[in-house]
């Protein structure tokens, strides 16, 4: 009777030893799948930025202005243009696979990024860029405020009749726990079954989904809200985008959220 208690203890220990190795095997494999697509997943979005940034028609739009420039005699143009591009293309390059940067960087390249359009559309439309001196220490993701400019330029500044001068107002501020960015500008909406509310393009769609990425990643509350701009008569006068931001700086990193331990 002994012998057989003894047995059936050592037979349940083993088995038990082997259910808990299993169960440990199965979690490091979830743990580790889990890791392999939020690096799969975070590789996709980075390549996605770069190739936003990269823009083959913004490019060579702009490479064929500084051509047009040095043809017609305006060579200080084209030098200007030149050293500006080249500015905004080493930002690019420097900054696609970080994953913070500081406002400040950001507000230097969307900058540098609007002189450029400002130039190529031959002073189409003003922009104005106002920043909040308390809000100069944040962190933003890189490249997030450019696609929404870039949006609000294409699809809706250049609808306007070429007498009629655009405007684009960017506005950065902290306000209840977050920072936001405003954007408004006076464009005209394309009408098409197409074009919603906020003209969708591929790389506002990117950066939308950079967004959630991070929410997932670091549970954040990050998201992008839009709208029409009515005058007194009710009657429409233009967008607005606003980008909601977690308030972010470099002693205040958000955690990674950890699924599996």
């Amino acid at each position: 009777m002994g012998k057989f208690i003894y047995w059936a203890l050592l037979t349940a220990v083993i088995i038990l030893l082997g259910l808990f190795f299993w169960w440990r095997e199965r979690k490091l494999r979830k743990k580790m799948q889990a890791n392999i697509t939020t690096q799969k997943n975070r590789a996709t979005l980075e390549l996605h930025t770069f190739q936003s940034q990269m823009d083959p028609h913004f490019i060579f739009n702009s490479l064929n202005a500084i051509h047009s420039r040095i043809l017609s005699a305006s060579t200080e143009q084209a030098s200007e243009y030149l050293t500006r591009f080249s500015r905004l293309m080493r930002m690019v390059l420097e900054n696609s696979s970080r994953e913070w940067v500081s406002l400040e960087e950001e507000l230097e390249a969307l900058e540098l990024y609007l002189q450029l359009e400002q130039m190529r559309f031959d002073d189409r439309f003003d922009y104005h860029l106002n920043c909040q001196p308390s809000c100069r220490d944040a962190l933003v993701p890189p490249f997030i405020i450019q696609p929404f400019v870039q949006s609000a330029i294409w699809y809706r500044l250049l609808q306007r009749p070429p007498e009629s001068r655009g405007r684009v107002s960017i506005e950065v501020g902290r306000k209840n726990g977050e920072l936001y960015i405003r954007l408004e500008d006076n464009g005209l909406a394309r009408q098409s079954t197409f074009n919603s509310l906020q003209q969708k393009t591929a790389y506002t769609r990117v950066a939308t989904e950079r967004l959630r990425w991070l929410n997932d990643r670091y549970q954040t509350q990050a998201s992008v809200t839009s709208g029409h701009l009515y005058d007194a008569h009710h009657q429409k006068t233009g967008t607005y985008t606003i980008i909601h931001l977690p308030d972010v700086n470099p002693a205040s990193k958000p955690e990674e959220t950890v699924f599996f331990q």
